[in-house]
């Protein structure tokens, strides 16, 4: 007799479920699909390319699509979230998202939307932060003082918008 056919072990995701980045992401797109409106256009304004999870980014891309959480009207957003999901992966992920408790005691208000949005920036432009000052970092300034003055300029703007993220963050709490 063969030996019985084992089915292979599940794939581990290619992301740490507890990492702290991808702990915000989740949270953050469990309010924008749970409780959209609190978000506002803010959550609409982040690219999709900033999740970490590909996953993460699918579900971001899909609410794009159907207009962004400003567009989020009802309780039938989840299942118009789940209705246009282009495959049953980002399906799964959206029903998972729609049913996950929130980490918060009680009813999320806007002070903690506003807090996991402005993490969730403050990690895209801290990613921003870091190409710019790899860009700075190749670049001779006395070769190319106008681009390199530019660029500085640039990464200052940035680490002062950081900060205010950082600060309305830790002011949301």
């Amino acid at each position: 007799e063969a030996p019985e056919a084992t089915a292979p072990p599940p794939a581990a995701p290619a992301y740490d479920p507890n990492d702290p980045i991808v702990r915000v992401e989740r949270e953050t797109l469990k309010l924008a699909v749970q409780r959209p409106a609190l978000l506002g256009p803010g959550f609409d304004a982040v690219s999709p390319d900033a999740m970490l999870v590909p996953g993460h980014a699918a579900v971001s891309r899909l609410i794009a699509e159907l207009g962004g959480t400003a567009a989020a009207t009802g309780p039938e957003w989840a299942g118009r979230l789940r209705d246009a999901a282009p495959n049953d992966e980002v399906r799964a992920l959206v029903t998972s998202l729609a049913v996950e408790p929130l980490r918060y005691f009680g009813l999320p208000d806007d002070r903690y939307a506003q807090s996991q949005l402005s993490r969730l920036q403050e990690v895209q432009v801290t990613r921003e932060i870091a190409k710019l000052q790899s860009k700075l970092g190749r670049l001779n300034p006395v070769e190319h003082g106008e681009e390199h003055r530019r660029l500085f300029g640039d990464l200052m703007a940035l680490e002062q918008q950081r900060h205010k993220l950082r600060e309305r963050g830790i002011g949301s709490l």
